[in-house]
């Protein structure tokens, strides 16, 4: 009897320590759910690396109804500017269950990039529901970068931490456009494709490049430009980063068009410096030529300091062309001081770039590049329903 005892509470004790052990499993492991959509936010300005932040299932989705955009221009100019392969539907791509697409870009905390994270979170969405995946079984993203949009070595860290997860498919949105081809090596040696969206990199081992025709956008921004100042005088480029991709484009683009207005001379270019604020670069534009008509800035930043620069400048009448949307940009436009846009598609550009990567890891070929399109926004559409999901604020 007392035998029989002793072994009852043995199996009572081992009862509960098997449930307490799997207790602290769970809770020390950490082990992140699969069945849902994951998206990555950087830590506080001048921390390094990103902070994961979850959705359980009792919480409200990121996408709702209301950023389907599927008849929207975002998506149709997209649809429209594809060949034989459509990067707007999501049909046919035999994914396999649990994959993970990894996407790094260059700062995921402004409305542009949250605009591309939208587009990209609407095509995970769509492909778990075309494949009937729940659960475990969902095709999940993460989403991250640096909190400064110019870190280099910050960036790199990330996309090295994020390889080191072995993720079935990398996107990336490269700070500098010569940064990365080891990790792009690494990438290759273990068999994940790689799709850069908005900004390309100097190596053949990517799969497709999906962005804005850059050349095209800074060439059609000469040419609004060439008419806003009446085909003659003086003008001026601010342009944000020498080293990327994107920026040289819009440069080189604005340049070639403007060369065909024989009536007008672009006198300086300037290059967002540490050594030096747009202000001060601004100012020493007008010193040396202030009779300078115009000026054209190749991304929002840009724009807006440039457009701070001018407001206390009553006697400087200059025509500005922006690039990229954004509130200080839109009151510009309002008020006069800002001649128009060119705004970037990035809700197409995310949901382009989430359909090309699940093609590349699918095995199936893609277009070696992928244009998002863009649009010239002034005071006559700015506040035209057909245009609204064009701005990020």
């Amino acid at each position: 009897m007392k035998r029989i005892a002793v072994a009852l509470l043995c199996m009572i004790l081992s009862v509960n320590l098997l449930s307490g052990c799997g207790q602290s499993k769970n809770v020390e492991a950490g082990e992140l759910p699969k069945d849902q959509v994951v998206t990555n936010q950087p830590q506080d300005a001048g921390e390094e690396g990103t902070e994961p932040i979850e959705q359980e299932d009792n919480q409200e989705e990121t996408v709702t109804e209301e950023d389907d955009y599927t008849k929207d221009l975002t998506m149709t100019s997209v649809k429209g500017s594809s060949g034989e392969i459509s990067y707007t539907s999501v049909e046919n791509i035999p994914l396999e269950k649990g994959g993970h697409i990894a996407v790094v870009v260059k700062q995921p905390k402004s409305e542009y990039w949250s605009k591309v994270r939208k587009g990209m979170e609407a095509a995970v969405k769509a492909l778990n529901k075309e494949l009937g995946y729940k659960g475990e079984d969902k095709i999940r993203l993460t989403f991250e970068g640096p909190s400064d949009e110019s870190d280099v070595e910050s960036q790199i860290n990330i996309i090295d931490a994020v390889l080191s997860e072995n993720p079935s498919v990398l996107c990336i949105a490269a700070v500098d456009m010569n940064s990365c081809q080891a990790q792009l090596e690494t990438a290759a040696e273990n068999g994940i494709p790689v799709v850069v969206l908005d900004s390309g990199v100097n190596s053949d081992l990517v799969q497709t490049v999906c962005s804005t025709d850059n050349y095209q956008a800074g060439a059609e921004a000469a040419r609004r430009l060439a008419e806003a100042v009446g085909e003659s005088g003086k003008v001026a480029v601010m342009a944000h980063n020498s080293s990327s991709e994107s920026s040289m484009d819009r440069e080189k683009g604005f340049r070639e068009e403007i060369a065909n207005h024989q009536g007008i001379t672009v006198v300086s270019t300037s290059y967002e410096s540490e050594e030096e604020s747009v202000t001060e670069m601004v100012s020493a534009v007008l010193e040396a030529h202030p009779d300078l008509t115009g000026y054209f800035c190749t991304n929002g930043t840009m724009t807006e300091e440039l457009l701070s620069a001018l407001k206390d400048r009553e006697e400087v009448q200059v025509k500005v062309v922006g690039f990229d949307s954004g509130k200080a940009q839109i009151e510009a436009i309002k008020d006069g001081r800002e001649t128009g846009m060119i705004v970037q598609n990035p809700y197409g550009m995310g949901y382009a770039t989430i359909v090309a990567a699940a093609r590349a890891e699918a095995g199936m070929t893609n277009d070696t590049y992928i244009s998002s399109g863009f649009q010239w926004i002034d005071v006559n559409n700015l506040e035209s329903d057909d245009f609204a999901n064009y701005l990020y604020e």
